[in-house]
């Protein structure tokens, strides 16, 4: 792991983390340019917890192939998606699914860039969670290459133009532009679940890796 220097810093974000003993943790990271690495820490109390994006030093440990953290730097601590339960079930959920298919150690900085991004969306609670939820699997399926033409698909279920209209949108624009677009009145043609029966839909794509 690391290719073996004594020393790195890697950004990235705690997936998640389990308390071993009084003192120490065994924390799940997904790095940029490491993929996910699991490995055991020293309790950094709120810096380690789940959702914090941060700058990460390991060091080598010494006569050993395997690292310790050994410092945490945070960037962004998410505290408004982690007030929420509704976008803490979210993300858990995101995270399951990540460490489902991402095989570890194996990096995917786009992926990790697509859940930074969704994260801050479902940090807004201007936003329905809803959207989040569908926009990061939708923008994932895309990424690997997975996802179908996004008209064409939701047409052939049945969804109304002003619904894939919509689907469109949010799944293109940035994280201010989806807010300036869900600050307008809805359009009366746009179902309240839309959102909820297209992430089904969507997931569906991921179980057929």
């Amino acid at each position: 792991m690391f290719n073996g220097e004594d020393f790195l810093t890697l950004k990235g974000v705690t997936l998640s983390r389990e308390t071993i003993g009084e003192r120490n943790l065994w924390v799940r990271l997904f790095l940029y340019d490491a993929g996910l690495v699991s490995l055991t820490s020293k309790n950094f109390m709120g810096d380690s917890e789940p959702f914090v994006w941060a700058y990460y030093d390991f060091q080598k440990k010494t006569k050993s192939r395997n690292y310790f953290l050994a410092d945490i730097d945070v960037k962004d601590d998410m505290l408004q998606l982690r007030r929420s339960r509704e976008s803490l079930t979210a993300a858990f959920e995101w995270v399951n699914l990540i460490t489902k298919y991402l095989p570890p150690e194996h990096p995917d900085n786009d992926l990790l860039t697509l859940l930074y991004w969704n994260m801050r969306l479902l940090a807004q609670q201007s936003v329905p969670c809803y959207v989040s939820r569908w926009r990061f699997i939708w923008q994932w399926l895309e990424l690997w290459g997975l996802a179908p033409d996004i008209v064409a698909f939701h047409t052939a279920k049945s969804f109304r133009d002003e619904e894939i209209s919509l689907l469109v949108q949010v799944s293109s624009l940035n994280v201010k532009g989806v807010m300036r677009l869900l600050a307008c009145p809805m359009n009366e043609n746009v179902r309240e679940n839309v959102f909820v029966v297209a992430e089904k839909l969507a997931l569906g794509f991921l179980d057929e890796i």
